[in-house]
């Protein structure tokens, strides 16, 4: 009986024996504190590669400032609004005709027959197509001795027109000229029908053939001529019959006119050029 409990303490010793076998599997913790830094590694070369491949963002590119492109005929004035052409500038003729219409245009205003109702303001105004068309009709019914009030006046403003005319074309600048016959070019092209083309007052004219020459002389021997067609035509037909010595003296002011016009076309470019 006594052998028993010698048996229980080796079961006892067995036991803890082999408890005491299980525990070095807590060495584990120790591998995964050795593979933290490997982790560590390449999460940070992860975060690398990421930080590298990422686009840096692109620069804002600088705006040019474009140039504003003006059509041929524009140009702006020194307040930054465009300029109008010069012949906005350029007088008007008032003829006969015009004259009496300004005249019988203030007389019917106040008739009631020749009067409608403007819709843009409800107020009634001088139906102009109407009233026109009247006066239009009259002034070819109208006898000399009726006209001839406004054919006075209109030779008048024919008589201002060519002054303000002449003073309007010397005043031209050489971008003028140029503006206005790049417009008149445009026009042109569109096959609208317009002006002729502005000349530079300044420019030489130049000057005409011999036989015109000749004819101008027939005409200061002529005190009226009824039809410049036929005036025109008959000196033509004489000049063919005349000889080369009779045309000699024509033709030989016509070449001396014309070399007299080469040297003040080399005086006119070369003020032109220098106001370039």
């Amino acid at each position: 009986m006594a052998r028993k409990p010698a048996a229980a303490a080796a079961g006892i010793s067995t036991v803890a024996a082999t408890t005491t076998k299980k525990r070095p599997t807590a060495a584990k913790p120790k591998a995964k504190a050795a593979a933290a830094p490997v982790a560590a590694a390449k999460a940070g070369k992860r975060a690398l590669s990421t930080t590298a491949t990422k686009k840096k963002p692109a620069p804002t590119p600088v705006k040019k400032e474009t140039k504003e492109k003006l059509k041929p005929w524009q140009a702006r004035g020194a307040d930054g609004k465009l300029l109008p052409l010069p012949s906005a500038s350029k007088p008007t003729l008032r003829t006969s005709f015009l004259i009496y219409l300004t005249d019988r245009l203030g007389e019917l205003k106040n008739d009631n027959d020749y009067q409608k109702i403007s819709p843009k303001t409800g107020e009634k105004v001088v139906d102009l197509v109407k009233a026109s068309k009247q006066i239009g009709q009259e002034w070819r019914t109208l006898s000399q001795s009726q006209r001839a009030k406004y054919d006075a006046l209109g030779e008048q403003a024919r008589e201002e027109y060519e002054v303000a005319l002449a003073k309007w074309k010397a005043n031209l600048t050489p971008e003028d000229l140029r503006r206005q016959n790049a417009y008149i070019s445009s026009q042109r092209k569109k096959g609208q029908r317009g002006p002729a083309f502005l000349r530079d007052p300044a420019k030489p004219k130049r000057p005409t053939s011999a036989f015109f020459v000749y004819l101008a002389e027939q005409r200061a021997q002529q005190s009226t001529i009824a039809n410049i067609t036929e005036f025109t035509k008959a000196g033509g037909q004489k000049w063919n019959q005349m000889s080369a010595e009779e045309k000699a003296p024509y033709e030989q002011r016509a070449q001396g006119a014309l070399e007299q016009y080469r040297r003040d076309m080399e005086e006119y470019n070369k003020v032109k050029d220098a106001q370039l």
